[in-house]
C-alpha cells in the first residue's frame, strides 16, 4: 500500500510538472548582478568652412578655405559589486585628425574609484570620480570640483579628479523627504590632480575641501555647497530644481567667491503635449568680459563673456517618423550679440546605432566672440553605437 501511494504521488508530480515548473534560469536572471558595463563607439566627421578673416586662421601652403575634421571616440564603463564595495572605472579613448594641421590621440581615465557602503546611511569613496554637481544643462557655476562642460556637447562624459569623499544619506516622512551630505578632500600637486590649478586655482599645489548639503524639501531639490582652498578665496554655492508641473521644470544656480566674483544661472525645461522639448537658460558671470574686452582678447574659451542666453528646441518623431527627432540650438552672447546656431536631425536604429546630422554656424561682427572663430560654419555627421 505504501509503495502504491508513492507511485501515485510520483505520477501526480509528473502530470503537474508543466503547471508548476521551477525555472532556475528565470530565478538567476532576477538575482542582482555582480557587475554592469556599458559604453559606446563614436565617429564624427566635420566638413568645415574656415574663417579666413579670423585672427586664429592658420594659413597653409595651398591657402585652402575648407578642411575635414575627423574625431573618433570610445567609452567603456564597468562597475563591479562585492558585498559593501563598489568598484567603478570609466575609460575613454579619442583620436582627432585634420590633414596637415592636427593628429593627436588621448586616453583619459574618467573615473576609477572604490566606494564602500559602511551602513545604510554612511559611505566612503576613494579614487577618481566625476561629481557632476549643479542643475544647469549647459553651464554649472557651483561645479567647483568638476571640469567645465563643452556647450556644443553638454552631455559628453568628462574626466573627474582624484578625491577622498564621505557621504551620508537619510530619508524622512513629511515636507523634508531626504537629506544627503558629502564631504570631500582634493589634493592638487605635480603628481595628483596636476591640472586642477587651470580650472580652480592659480597655484599648482593646493589643498581643497568641499562640502555639499542636499535637501529634498517640498519636492524641491536643493544643494548648498562650500569650497575651501588654501590657495584661493573660499567659494559658496546654492542650486535648486523644481517641477512646477509634470512637464514643466525650473532650475537655477548661484556661486560666489568670498570677496570676489559671482555667477548665476536660471533655466527651464518644458515638454508640450506633442513632445516638443524646450530648454532655455540664462548665464551671468560678473568676471566675464564686455564687448570691448572681447574684441581685444585672443582667447575664445566657452563662456568668456558676462552673459549668455541659450535655447534648445527639439521635436520628437516629427511627421510621425519613428525613432527620429529634429532640433535647433542657439547660443547668444548678450555682450557683443554674436551667436552660434545649430540645426540638426537624429535617427536611432534598432541595433542601438544613432546618427546625428547637423549644420552649425558662427555669426557676428569680425571681432566678436563667435564672429572671430577660426571655423565659420560646418556640417557635422556623428554616428554612435551604444552597448
Amino acid at each position: 500500500m505504501r509503495m502504491t501511494a508513492l507511485l501515485l504521488l510520483f505520477a501526480s508530480s509528473l502530470l503537474l510538472s508543466d503547471e508548476y515548473d521551477f525555472d532556475m534560469d528565470a530565478v538567476e536572471s532576477m538575482a542582482p548582478k555582480s557587475y554592469e558595463y556599458n559604453g559606446y563607439l563614436r565617429a564624427d566627421d566635420r566638413f568645415q568652412r574656415l574663417n579666413t578673416e579670423s585672427p586664429f586662421y592658420i594659413q597653409s601652403g595651398d591657402d585652402r578655405s575648407y578642411q575635414n575634421y575627423v574625431h573618433l571616440e570610445g567609452l567603456f564603463e564597468f562597475s563591479y559589486f562585492y558585498e559593501i564595495f563598489t568598484f567603478k572605472t570609466s575609460l575613454m579613448g579619442t583620436y582627432d585628425y585634420v590633414y596637415e594641421n592636427l593628429a593627436e590621440d588621448d586616453y583619459p581615465v574618467n573615473e576609477l574609484y572604490v566606494d564602500a557602503k559602511l551602513t545604510d546611511s554612511h559611505s566612503l569613496l576613494v579614487g577618481k570620480e566625476s561629481l557632476k554637481w549643479g542643475k544647469g544643462y549647459y553651464f554649472n557655476p557651483v561645479a567647483f570640483f568638476d571640469r567645465p562642460k563643452d556647450p556644443q556637447q553638454p552631455t559628453l562624459a568628462r574626466e573627474g579628479f582624484s578625491i577622498l569623499k564621505y557621504s551620508y544619506n537619510k530619508s524622512f516622512q513629511g515636507a523634508l523627504k531626504n537629506v544627503a551630505f558629502d564631504l570631500l578632500y582634493l589634493r592638487a600637486d605635480d603628481k595628483v590632480n596636476k591640472d586642477f590649478y587651470r580650472i580652480a586655482t592659480d597655484s599648482q599645489t593646493s589643498n581643497n575641501i568641499g562640502a555639499r548639503l542636499y535637501l529634498l524639501l517640498f519636492d524641491t531639490d536643493i544643494d548648498i555647497i562650500y569650497d575651501y582652498s588654501d590657495a584661493v578665496n573660499d567659494k559658496i554655492g546654492i542650486d535648486f530644481s523644481k517641477n512646477l508641473q509634470t512637464n514643466f521644470e525650473v532650475h537655477g544656480e548661484f556661486a560666489k567667491e568670498i570677496d570676489g566674483y559671482h555667477s548665476y544661472l536660471l533655466g527651464l525645461r518644458y515638454l508640450t503635449d506633442f513632445e516638443l522639448t524646450i530648454i532655455s537658460e540664462y548665464v551671468y558671470r560678473s568676471n566675464g568680459l564686455s564687448a570691448e574686452e572681447i574684441e581685444a582678447t585672443p582667447v575664445t574659451i566657452p563662456f568668456i563673456a558676462k552673459n549668455y542666453a541659450i535655447t534648445w528646441i527639439s521635436q520628437k518623431e516629427p511627421f510621425g517618423l519613428l525613432y527620429s527627432s529634429l532640433y535647433f540650438k542657439d547660443m547668444l552672447n548678450l555682450q557683443d550679440h554674436s551667436h552660434q546656431d545649430k540645426f540638426g536631425a537624429t535617427y536611432s536604429f534598432r541595433n542601438n546605432i544613432e546618427v546625428d546630422l547637423s549644420y552649425n554656424i558662427n555669426s557676428g561682427s569680425a571681432l566678436s566672440e563667435f564672429g572671430k572663430k577660426s571655423v565659420q560654419d560646418f556640417i557635422w555627421l556623428k554616428t554612435m553605437w551604444l552597448f
